[in-house]
Parts: structure tokens; C-alpha cells; sequence
């Protein structure tokens, strides 16, 4: 991997125990904001004082676990970088109608039956390239960052219960974002590196302030002790048929989007990424499966990856998977104190919307990045915008699809699911017609170099392809075609793609190409009749990652090799 410019601490380093455990602190209070999903199914379901805060126990228990897992690196487990898990609103939907159908119990053990599907999921995963490219796993991070300033905004201007505009919420969320836009713009060092945790105790004192927090509502009547083990007592495992269509889609969903974040987390580690690893990839798919499983053993909803917490990395410079083990070492060891399930469940709504707001801009310009690194045709033009499209339809109109029926709401409730959905099926049908193998033949009379690279450049469109690889393969055709000159007659160029690599093969009249391993002196180049087509083989060779030539009969064959 080749270092970004501005990365502070890669995903292999260790960064100072000073830096390590503010910056852990910084995610945690960031990750902090999704026990909003626990904590509106516990208010749902009707649980109060000491089963409430034992749920916000557990919740922060279970996330903790769930990010070691994400962050190992083992052969079958973990992603191996700064990824940690958090609670989404993917599994809100089914949740609150499992609920419904049969109570907490059905809720924990669908959500177990939904970490099984990805963790079953996951070994196929690089069998299934070919439908999620890296333009649909770029799509998925921008519906990703968009969703995140969506529901950001509606906490900003206190309008998450459908109510009107609070208007103390603007200015704490104004405070907040302020903050964090300042230090992490304007200055270096530390206050660049803990932007969003300054900004976030910033709302805290600005709330307090204007009375908008409140930590005596969420305080148990019995008072708090310093330590508690959280009681499961509550806890129970259902399983019903009718409600594992929901689940199994939410699971897909949740599969998707840890698959755009560990991209994610691979590109900011690497200046010079071209694809996702999908080694790496799987691995934390399987360790997200995992960690649903232990949110519903925990009596909690089902965790995911966290886009906000890699684009605060994005932000601060800081992937070093240490910060992620001490996440999950920090999340486990406030589950149990009771004074820290206090705080997160009163966590005043303006200064979760800021924080949301402020990491949702990394989030969604990764994802466009990513998508347009590659050369889109208008089949790719249509699945990207279409997709883009019904995921923003899906939270405009987010009561009008509620009203979908029930085995749809996970689908059509979701602004990344639906997009996801529609981005996979789209490219399915768009794929019809694109041949990966396809040929041309130049004439004598023709300007071979246009032809040639006019040829490239509209199949690399087609074929969703790096620029910067299509670019390379033009320049070496080119160089072919100048070196045969025109004694060769009728040229005959075949392109073969796929995800991993770009061959060429030019069929000619003449003899073979002279590829020398080591560059020719300036006395072989002058004093040779070959001298020219060597030095000109040498620079092929270098230009392509692979190259061969070879005669067949009275014509010969120049193979180049590019890695896509």
C-alpha cells in the first residue's frame, strides 16, 4: 500500500497512548449517537427505569464487542482496519414490526437469524464481483454519506418526531458543527485530530446552557450506583416464518453497506487502491454477522459498520485499528456504569444532528470519488443516477413508502437499501449485450492510432474501467502501431476484460516484436538495424505489466497485460 498524503496513523501503526485514547473517546461519543435505535424500540416497548438503562448497557456491551470483531485481522475474521460497529436504522423497520408481531423476544431472535444470513453470506462474496462493482460499492457510501445528512439535518432542527423546527435546536447544532468545521479546517495537530470530540462536549455545554439538557429524566429512581452489571433477565429468544423476510433483507443491506465501508477503509489506507479486497472485505462481513449475533443474544438490534466514524477518520487522519480495539475495549467497559447509560440516552438531539451533519460530507464525497475513478458509458449512467435517485424518493417520501406492505418496508423504508437494490438489479439487466471480449480490424488506409484509440476508449466505458489502465493500454497499442509501421498490412486489435486485468492482442503481417529484458545502450540502439524496435520493445515492456510476441506463420502476435 502507498501512504495517502495527510494519513497521521495507518491502519498497521500505533499511534501515542495520548493520541490512542482521545481518539477512541472521539468515536465513542460519535458511535454513541445510534443507541438512538435501541433506545426507541425500548421506549416502544414500553421499558422503563432500570430496564431502560440495563438496555442502554447491553446496547453499548454488544457494539463493543462487535467492533473487536470488526477490526481483527485473522484469516476468516475481521476486516483488518479502523472500522467499528454501531446500531442502523437498516434494522429499525424490522424491528419495530417484529415487535408488533411478537414482542422483544422475536426481535432478538431475528436478529440472531439475520447474523447467521451474513455470516453464510460471506464466504460467496467474491464469487458475487461481478455484481457489485466498485462504482455500485462507491453509490452505496454516498447513499450512505446522504442518508446521514438527511436524518443529521431533521436532529439539527429538532424535528425528529415529525414536530415543528425547535428553535434553541439550530443554535446548539450551529455551535457544534461550528466547531468541528473550524479545528478541522483552520488548525493542526490535536484540535484537527478531536475535532468532532470538541465539538461534541461544545453541544453538551451549550445545551446544559440553554436548558435543553436534561439527565435527571433518564436518572432511575433508586439513584446510581458506580458500577452495575446489567441484568438480562428480560431477555428472551423468539423465532417466527413471518417475519424472516424482513430480516433476511435487512441482513443483505447490512452485508452491502459493511462491503462500501471496508472499501471504504481500504481506500483511505491506500494512495494507490484500484479495487476492494475482498479478502478483507469478507472477513468483515462475517465479523458484522457476528456482532448482530451478539446484539440479540444482548437484547438489542442488529449492528452494522459505521460510515460516520470512517469519515471522522477520514477527517482526523487517524485509521490505525488499535483506536478500534480501544472502541470496543471503552464501549465494554462503560456498559458497566450506570452514570455513562445516563449520558448517552440524554445525548441532547442538536448535538447528535451536528455530528452527523459534519461527517456525512467525508462520507458521501469518498463514495463519489470512488464512482467516478471509473468510465462510465450510459447503461452505468443510468444504474448510478436511477439508484441515486429512488435512495433520495425513498427518505423524501419516507411515510409514503411505510405505507408499502410489510414485507416490502425493509426494501422501500430505506434509502440504502432501496438503492442498493435497485443499483444490483439495474446492473444486472444493464449488463445484457456488453461483451467482455470484442475485436476490431484497422485497415491499411486508416489512421490506425485514432481507430485504436477510439476502440479503447469506448469499450473502457462500457466496461465501467480505470481511466488511468485504459489510458496505459491506448499509449501501448499506440506505441505497437508506430513501431510496425505501415508495411504490416491489416491489424486486428482483440480486448478481453474483466474486474482484474486488461488484455490486448494485435494480430499483424511482419515478424514478431524484439522485447528486451534490459534497456539497449546507445551503441546497440545507433549501430543496430533493430535498434530502434528494441529500445522501443524495452519501453513497452515497462509501460504493461505483461507483454509477449510471438510469430504465427507469416504473422505474428503482440499480447499486452494491464492489471485492472
Amino acid at each position: 500500500m502507498t501512504r495517502p498524503a495527510g494519513l497521521l496513523y495507518a491502519s498497521e501503526e500505533t499511534p501515542p497512548l495520548a493520541v490512542l485514547i482521545i481518539s477512541a473517546i472521539q468515536h465513542i461519543a460519535v458511535i454513541a449517537i445510534t443507541l438512538i435505535y435501541p433506545l426507541i424500540i425500548a421506549r416502544e416497548a414500553g421499558l422503563t427505569g432500570a430496564q431502560f438503562l440495563d438496555t442502554v448497557s447491553l446496547s453499548m456491551l454488544a457494539i463493543g464487542l462487535a467492533t473487536i470483531f470488526l477490526c481483527m485481522r485473522s484469516r476468516f475474521v475481521g476486516c483488518g482496519y479502523l472500522c467499528p460497529a454501531s446500531f442502523t436504522a437498516i434494522f429499525l423497520g424490522p424491528s419495530q414490526y417484529a415487535l408488533q408481531l411478537g414482542g422483544l423476544g422475536l426481535i432478538f431472535g431475528m436478529t440472531i437469524m439475520a447474523g447467521f444470513v451474513q455470516v453464510a453470506i460471506a464466504p460467496v462474496l467474491n464469487r458475487l464481483r461481478a455484481l457489485l462493482p466498485p462504482e455500485i460499492a462507491g453509490l452505496v457510501i454516498a447513499i450512505v454519506g446522504l442518508s446521514l445528512a438527511s436524518v443529521g439535518l431533521r436532529y439539527s432542527l429538532g424535528i425528529t418526531g415529525g414536530s415543528q423546527i425547535q428553535p434553541i435546536f439550530p443554535v446548539i447544532a450551529g455551535l457544534s458543527l461550528a466547531t468541528m468545521v473550524v479545528l478541522n479546517v483552520w488548525t493542526s495537530g490535536y484540535a484537527k485530530m478531536f475535532c468532532a470530540l470538541i465539538g461534541v462536549i461544545v453541544g453538551y455545554a451549550a445545551s446544559a446552557a440553554l436548558g435543553v439538557l436534561d439527565l435527571s429524566v433518564m436518572m432511575p429512581t433508586q439513584g446510581l450506583s458506580l458500577l452495575h452489571l446489567p441484568d438480562m433477565g428480560h431477555i428472551e429468544y423468539k423465532f417466527d416464518g413471518l417475519a424472516l423476510a424482513p430480516f433476511v433483507v435487512a441482513a443483505i443491506g447490512s452485508t452491502l453497506r459493511t462491503m462500501g465501508d471496508v472499501t471504504n477503509v481500504q481506500r483511505l489506507n491506500d494512495k494507490d487502491w484500484v479495487r476492494p479486497d475482498f479478502r478483507s472485505i469478507s472477513g468483515g462481513v462475517t465479523s458484522n454477522g457476528l456482532g448482530s449475533i451478539v446484539c440479540g443474544l444482548m437484547g438489542c438490534l442488529g449492528s452494522n459498520t459505521y460510515s460516520s466514524s470512517i469519515g471522522l477518520s477520514s477527517a482526523t487522519g487517524v485509521t490505525s485499528r488499535k483506536v478500534g480495539y480501544a472502541i470496543g475495549a471503552g464501549f465494554i467497559l462503560l456498559a458497566f456504569v450506570p452514570a455513562a447509560a445516563v449520558v448517552f440516552a440524554a445525548m441532547p438531539p442538536p448535538v447528535m444532528g451536528a455530528a452527523l451533519f459534519f461527517t456525512s460530507a467525508f462520507v458521501f464525497v469518498t463514495g463519489l470519488q470512488m464512482i467516478t475513478a471509473r468510465m462510465l458509458d450510459a447503461r452505468k449512467t443510468l444504474v448510478i443516477g436511477f439508484s441515486f435517485a429512488m435512495a433520495v424518493m425513498a427518505d423524501i417520501y419516507r411515510d409514503l413508502f411505510m405505507t408499502a406492505p410489510v414485507a416490502l418496508q425493509p426494501i422501500l423504508g430505506n434509502p440504502l437499501v432501496l438503492g442498493t437494490v435497485c443499483a444490483i438489479a439495474l446492473n444486472l439487466i444493464m449488463r445484457i449485450g456488453v461483451r467482455k471480449r470484442v475485436n476490431i480490424t484497422i485497415e491499411p488506409e486508416q489512421n490506425s492510432r485514432m481507430v485504436a484509440e477510439q476502440f479503447l476508449t469506448e469499450q473502457g466505458t462500457r466496461w465501467a474501467a480505470r481511466r488511468d489502465v485504459v489510458n496505459r493500454a491506448a499509449f501501448g497499442v499506440a506505441q505497437v502501431l508506430e513501431v510496425i509501421g505501415p508495411t504490416a498490412g491489416r491489424v486486428e486489435i482483440e480486448a478481453n476484460f474483466d474486474e482484474f486485468s486488461l488484455n490486448l492482442r494485435l494480430r499483424y503481417t511482419g515478424a514478431p516484436l524484439l522485447i528486451p529484458e534490459t534497456r539497449p545502450t546507445p551503441r546497440q540502439i545507433v549501430a543496430s538495424e533493430d535498434g530502434e524496435q528494441r529500445l522501443a520493445g524495452y519501453l513497452l515492456r515497462r509501460s504493461a505489466d505483461r507483454i509477449s510476441s510471438r510469430a504465427d506463420g507469416d504473422r505474428a502476435e503482440v499480447d499486452l497485460h494491464y492489471e485492472h
